[in-house]
């Protein structure tokens, strides 16, 4: 019962993530680039994504412990390596973006809003991470035996 009920949690949030990462990309697009309101709302969705990642991690850790899984279970392993990998990726193209188009959205003109939505460096950094967050997802919805 418990652990069904903490999965539920984990996948909840994990999902919620996930709808709300992209949500945050469709509202990039809609706004054309240049729309502070637009923007606000993606990184409203984004934010209120990150908390739910959050909860759907620490969800995680329990059925981890709750489950009696090895942290060396070889899926598991790998579902590591994804989230050091998505964490660099994050970190290194994806937060510099985004502290600059939080400043633009405060008090930037509508043009360097546009000039930074349309940062191709930042897309593919946000699209990474999407992409990363899906596989780690299948990975751990699959547990994979990656040993035989």
């Amino acid at each position: 019962m418990l652990y069904s009920s903490i999965l539920d949690i984990h996948a909840f949030g994990m999902t919620a993530a996930a709808v709300l990462f992209m949500a945050a990309e469709f509202f990039l697009v809609a706004g054309g680039g240049g729309s502070a309101t637009m923007a606000r709302f993606a990184f409203g969705a984004s934010r209120f994504g990150n908390l739910l990642a959050m909860l759907g991690m620490l969800a995680g850790i329990a059925l981890l412990y709750l489950g009696g899984w090895s942290l060396t279970t070889p899926w598991l392993l790998l579902s590591f390596a994804l989230i050091a990998i998505m964490m660099v990726v994050s970190r290194r193209f994806v937060q510099p973006w985004q502290a600059k188009f939080q400043a633009a959205v405060a008090g930037g003109t509508r043009a360097e809003l546009g000039a930074l939505a349309g940062d191709r460096k930042a897309l593919i950094g946000r699209v990474a991470v999407i992409a990363l967050f899906a596989l780690i997802a299948a990975v751990m919805m699959l547990k994979p035996d990656l040993l035989a």
